[in-house]
């Protein structure tokens, strides 16, 4: 085990055992299953990502990215079965109280609707802005085109890769991570 395994290893196992609580000894087999089954997925994700293991060796990205699959999926199976899932700890927040969920969902909603509602208004001003380029460079001779700063069409194609895209997705980005991050999973 590398150094950088035994730490991801000593975090994820303090994590599991301060924010669950296991009782019986089968948990306890189970969670160290479960760790085991983490790590190996943490090991051949680093390895297919680089592309070579600890020896600098290629690897068989074909069979890398089958047995991770097949780990991951045991590891699905057996955090649903130890109750270690999202939908398990909302049930058990809950209690099954409808009240509850339903505001919870008119919360997340009411949160997603001015989400919406920013991305529209980005949306339109790149719009906006774009329209304005086009004209100006539609209207413009060579000379003028060179001061606004799109001599070409394809500064026009530019601007929209590295302006108006980037703009976008980071108004999205900002939301999943901020305002969504607690419950974009929970489906």
């Amino acid at each position: 085990m590398t150094a950088d395994e035994a730490a991801w290893f000593n975090e994820t196992r303090d994590l599991y055992m301060t924010q669950t609580r296991f009782t019986d000894v089968t948990d306890l087999r189970d969670i160290d299953r479960l760790l085991q089954l983490e790590l190996m997925v943490f090991r051949w994700s680093l390895h297919l990502s680089s592309g070579v293991d600890y020896y600098g060796d290629e690897v068989d990205s074909a069979r890398l990215s089958q047995d991770l699959k097949s780990y991951s999926d045991q590891l699905n199976k057996l955090k649903l079965s130890m109750g270690l899932t999202k939908a398990v700890r909302d049930a058990a927040a809950n209690d099954g109280n409808f009240a509850k969920w339903f505001e919870e969902t008119k919360r997340r909603a009411k949160i997603f609707k001015v989400h919406r509602q920013e991305q529209l208004g980005k949306v339109l001003a790149l719009f906006e802005e774009l329209a304005a380029i086009v004209g100006s460079y539609d209207r413009s001779d060579a000379e003028e085109r060179e001061k606004l700063g799109f001599t070409s069409e394809s500064d026009i194609l530019d601007w929209i890769r590295e302006t108006a895209i980037p703009e976008y997705r980071a108004l999205d980005a900002h939301f999943q991570t901020h305002e969504q991050s607690m419950w974009i999973r929970e489906a």
